[in-house]
């Protein structure tokens, strides 16, 4: 309920537009048929200008072939084609069908009885560094009008999310027109003539869409932000900081800022790149901690990490201005991490971790729009009204499904605590504890191995299991000194639990005997957390002294720990024997080691 409210009171306050300040909906007419004209079916284009060039030196050449026909299509503007002008002519017959019924329109040109404006769209919003329009002048010469990403809005112009201009009425005697494009980085434009009538109602409609995109979205981040308070979860966390980053990204790419606040010279551009940026990185923390991938795929979670901290890159190029850079690298990571997302997921499912069935599904949302969106960028797909909101109608639905992914994880969290409490209480009605160091006894190995043998097999995951072995324990009570008996297991029992996750399990076999099992991990973390233990064990220092102190003599104790992973034919009973031969060959290397034992398959 909180989150639909939330939804609904931030849709509530975008759905009115700038355009619609001091008035209701306009009632459609039948001129309003003709409301929206493509230039590019009535201009010429000029296409890689000299930046130089003014718009007099073009007017007085009218004669010279610099002009072609742009023919209907996208005008591309960008570091291959950093400067354009279109040349075209409005028939004077086009001014009065433009001014409808008389009534007023609410927009911001609120005052003027409905007029043709002049619509520059980039298919990124507010990605197009200058834009210069120049109309005939009742004296002469010509009227001149500049805006664009990197510069101030002129005098009155409308806050909208693209470039807006109103057209004067000498702009429809029949004589040419200039509109002169420029950008660094590339952006397809559409430049149309639209009734302020048809702006303003296309423009509630955006509001009201986006709205309640935006809204979903601060409800899924203060929702998620809650639980990570409540329930200490960091993927909780990095879902709501990923959440946040993915929001804000569309709210500056599809030109809400400057729709809402007001042009703001390079800072809007700046910040699109700072956030999608932003989006990627939180995004690769999120996929590496959710799927737990240093838990068994630890080359995997590396490049994960790797390709997110790409992403602070793409944020600093954009803060610094290297827009080129932050383009081409952001839409590159837009490709390559979706699809990577998508790959481990389906990794993490086979292996049976059942939360990412939601998050293999979130992935692939994302990864339609986000690949439509970047291949739209590098000029592999049309643009279009699919491929310019593909990112938002993914981000809307990954956002769904990744928010159901964490609820069944936290669900099935929840389960294994019951489970686990349930095993406490029986630790105590069944005495499964080990007086001596206080940790689960043999008893209860044996019962809890066996069932996590099983469920690995039946699920195709991974176990592991160390044995470890205090060197010269029976040799102690002939020796004073720090190395008491009691200590030695007491501090043992200690550094293995302090060493291992809290799922792992740390058991006492009596004697001078540990196990721990380790779920969902292979041999190479195993062996890892074996020598975390037996380092740590020797930096303690414990050492038994000769007990008639005339020989001088003193005992090291250190640990020898046999490490063994579940293969395809072990069962209980093969898995214990073969962690026993592997510390017996540990001893036989010299003691103070850990030994890895294969199984053979």
């Amino acid at each position: 309920m909180k989150c639909t409210a939330i939804l609904i009171i931030f849709a509530t306050l975008l759905a009115p537009s700038s355009f619609a300040q001091n008035g209701g909906r306009q009632k459609a007419t039948a001129q309003e048929s003709l409301s929206l004209i493509p230039l590019q079916t009535m201009a010429e284009l000029y296409a890689n200008a000299d930046p130089a060039l003014t718009v007099e030196k073009l007017a007085g050449h009218e004669g010279d072939p610099l002009f072609s026909p742009v023919g209907g299509k996208m005008i591309a503007v960008g570091a291959k084609n950093p400067v354009i002008w279109l040349r075209f002519t409005i028939p004077e017959a086009l001014r009065s069908a433009g001014a409808g019924t008389g009534e007023k329109s609410g927009a911001a040109w609120s005052g003027l009885p409905p007029q043709w404006l002049l619509v520059v769209r980039p298919s990124f919003s507010i990605i197009l560094d200058q834009v210069e329009l120049y109309v005939p002048s009742v004296e002469g010469g010509f009227e001149s009008f500049a805006t664009g990403a990197l510069r101030k809005a002129f005098p009155g112009e409308a806050f909208s999310r693209y470039f807006v201009f109103q057209l004067s009425p000498t702009a429809f005697g029949g004589e040419y027109c200039y509109l002169r494009l420029s950008s660094t980085t590339e952006v397809k434009v559409d430049v149309f003539l639209e009734t302020s009538l048809a702006r303003d109602s296309q423009e509630k409609i955006d509001f009201f869409l986006y709205g309640v995109l935006f809204g979903f979205l601060a409800a899924m981040f203060l929702y998620s932000l809650a639980l990570f308070f409540s329930l200490k979860d960091k993927s909780y966390l990095f879902y709501s900081l990923y959440t946040l980053s993915a929001g804000l990204w569309l709210f500056f790419l599809h030109g809400f800022s400057k729709a809402l606040f007001g042009q703001s010279p390079g800072t809007d551009q700046a910040m699109l790149w700072v956030w999608v940026g932003l989006m990627l990185a939180w995004g690769s923390v999120f996929v590496a901690h959710f799927l737990r991938l240093k838990d068994g795929l630890a080359a995997l979670n590396r490049l994960v990490l790797a390709l997110g901290a790409l992403g602070i890159v793409v944020s600093v190029a954009g803060l610094l201005g290297w827009y080129d850079i932050a383009f081409s690298l952001s839409h590159y990571l837009g490709i390559i991490l979706p699809i990577l997302g998508i790959a481990t997921a389906l990794i993490r499912l086979i292996q049976g971790f059942p939360s990412s069935l939601y998050f293999f599904v979130a992935w692939i949302f994302l990864g339609i729009g986000g690949l439509a969106f970047a291949l739209m960028g590098l000029k592999a797909l049309p643009v279009n009204f699919w491929t310019i909101n593909s990112s938002a109608i993914g981000v809307a639905l990954q956002s769904v499904f990744l928010l159901v992914a964490l609820s069944d994880r936290f669900r099935r969290l929840e389960g294994e605590t019951e489970r686990l409490e349930k095993i406490q209480a029986n630790y105590e009605a069944l005495n499964l504890t080990d007086e001596n160091t206080g940790l689960p006894n043999k008893r209860f190995l044996m019962a809890e191995l066996g069932t996590l043998v099983e469920k690995a097999k039946q699920r195709k995951t991974m176990l592991s299991l160390l044995l470890i072995d205090v060197d010269n324990f029976g040799c102690l009570s002939d020796f004073l000194g720090s190395a008491k008996p009691e200590d030695v297991l007491a501090g043992l029992a200690s550094i293995a639990k302090a060493s291992t996750r809290e799922g792992d399990r740390v058991c006492s076999l009596g004697g001078d005997r540990l196990a721990v099992i380790l779920p969902g991990i292979g041999a190479q973390a195993a062996l890892k957390a074996a020598e975390r233990i037996r380092v740590r064990f020797a930096q303690e220092g414990y050492r038994g002294d000769d007990s008639g102190g005339h020989t001088g003599e003193s005992l090291m104790v250190s640990l020898s720990i046999g490490v063994v992973e579940l293969g395809k034919d072990d069962d209980l009973d093969s898995l214990l024997d073969r962690s026993d031969r592997a510390v017996h060959e540990a001893k036989v290397q010299g003691k103070n080691r850990s030994v890895y034992l294969r199984s053979v398959e």
